[in-house]
């Protein structure tokens, strides 16, 4: 069994990271983009596969472009659902002045099915509702690209979400109990007088609680944990889960729920920062 992973922080994001900027036009992350299917969509968090990133020119190299505002360091990308990359070849690339060299953090073929993986495979894995995650060893680099080279005769990229960031897998990973499969059933339902019940289409969503109990193994991990879990996902920001990093099939994509609290302690009976937080799955894939 292979060790928890979450990624939540995104270089694409705004309202992460309000002084990254695109190179493409008018400040763009895209070389190019169609009105209404701009670049900064992938970062919206909207599931929806009219919300989307699509450039101008088929059969074409395009480009997905952000400087940041210091440079910074990932060893991860996830592509939401309903991306056309699949069988696709994809590269990431990074810069540490000014785009003048390059150093390939990735260049892969797309899986087009889905499979057990671990996130680590030299061309990720696809998850169980399309979309796809990889890690790869950490750079430093204030110049991130993603290049998605001519797909062919008529065709465009399609990016719904895509997250470049650094993966958080605290080190002395989750505490029991762990709910990997999880979920809670949304309908609304009438009873008959005669014990007949009439539902509505039903919603299926995961959910779960991440408890995180550090050690003195994990002590000084505990930085770390407050930025990506209480900082960033804490604050609203979808996250994505993977209870076992050699199973990346069974990522998901999660929100913080509403109204209620959430947050490291302290206990008399245990010296080291310890937090149960609960998750909920974001747009969910209907049943």
């Amino acid at each position: 069994m292979g060790q928890p992973c979450f990624l939540v922080e995104n270089f694409f994001s705004r309202r992460m990271f309000p002084n990254h900027v695109g190179t493409g036009p008018n400040g763009s992350f895209g070389d190019e983009e169609t009105v209404g299917a701009e670049a900064f969509r992938i970062a919206d968090a909207r599931r929806w596969p009219g919300d989307r990133w699509m450039p101008v020119t088929a059969n074409a190299q395009h480009t997905l472009t952000v400087l940041c505002d210091r440079s910074r360091a990932a060893n991860m990308v996830a592509l939401d659902r309903g991306h056309n990359l699949a069988g696709k070849e994809m590269l990431l690339r990074c810069s540490a002045d000014g785009g003048t060299t390059w150093e390939t953090c990735f260049d892969v073929v797309l899986p087009a099915v889905v499979g057990p993986g671990t996130l680590d495979d030299l061309i990720g894995c696809r998850t169980e509702e399309g979309a796809w995650l990889i890690r790869f060893p950490q750079r430093v680099a204030p110049l991130w690209q993603l290049v998605i080279p001519a797909m062919g005769a008529g065709l465009l990229p399609q990016i719904v979400g895509c997250w470049l960031g650094q993966g958080w897998a605290p080190q002395d990973g989750l505490r029991f109990p762990i709910g990997l499969d999880q979920t809670q059933l949304l309908v609304e339902e009438t009873l008959s007088e005669a014990g007949y019940r009439g539902r509505n289409a039903p919603g299926l969503v995961r959910t779960d609680v991440l408890n995180f109990k550090a050690g003195a193994q994990g002590l000084f991990d505990y930085e770390l944990a407050r930025y990506h879990v209480q900082g960033l996902f804490g604050a609203g920001r979808p996250m994505w889960i993977l209870y076992d990093d050699e199973q990346t099939h069974t990522a998901v994509l999660a929100l913080r729920p509403g109204n209620g609290s959430q947050g490291f302690q302290r206990t008399l009976d245990w010296f080291y920062p310890q937090a149960s937080v609960p998750w909920v799955e974001h747009e969910p894939v209907r049943p």
